[in-house]
């Protein structure tokens, strides 16, 4: 079997990243996703191969013949005022339907030097980066023809680790005494929650 095209999106702003860890709040097995924002001058090009696939996808079913009301799903992208946002995805596991081999699997991540980024790294939302990625037609009698984008790899631009907080900037100043001798460093810092968690 041929394998599926792949594609790059352009750089974006990542929305509740989960491309470090896969999600599990929703499916056990697992979920890498992202969603990317990106200016709507940028994301034109990528808006058309969506729409282009699932126009494909929905004449495909068509030609069959099997089906009288056929409908189109919703997209992998919305707009929102001038700018657009993509959701790609990857299964961190699953069953491969030709072999019946049980896999698992994770996004490969580089830096913007393609570097691959280090593991204990955790892309936080904020962050710019872009997707490698294939489009996957389907059709579902509930859905209707859709396309999903498959997320296969990430490179990050510009990485956001997450917020800190100092003493000063909290209206604090440097004092005499001898805790910073037991402090693994003389600056604390506290880390805040996120507000929601390679084909370069």
């Amino acid at each position: 079997m041929e394998k599926p095209k792949t594609y790059t999106s352009p750089f974006g702003k990542a929305i509740y990243p989960h491309i470090s860890k896969a999600d599990v709040r929703f499916k056990p097995e697992g979920e890498f996703h992202v969603d990317l924002e990106v200016d709507g001058d940028k994301a034109l090009e990528l808006v058309t191969l969506v729409d282009k696939c699932v126009e494909k996808a929905f004449e495909d079913e068509k030609k069959k013949g099997k089906r009288k009301n056929l409908k189109k799903a919703t997209l992998p992208y919305k707009k929102e005022d001038d700018k657009y946002i993509f959701k790609f995805k990857m299964k961190a596991k699953g069953t491969n339907s030709r072999t019946g081999e049980a896999f698992t699997q994770r996004p490969a991540i580089f830096d913007n030097e393609l570097k691959p980024l280090n593991k204990d790294i955790i892309v936080w939302g904020g962050s710019t980066l872009r997707v490698s990625f294939f489009p996957r037609e389907w059709y579902t009698p509930l859905l209707g023809a859709g396309v999903s984008l498959r997320m296969k790899s990430v490179q990050v631009k510009n990485l956001v680790e997450g917020s800190s907080m100092n003493g000063s900037s909290q209206g604090f100043e440097k004092v005499e005494g001898d805790s910073s001798t037991k402090n693994e460093s003389d600056e604390a810092e506290i880390s805040q929650e996120n507000n929601s968690s390679a084909d370069f």
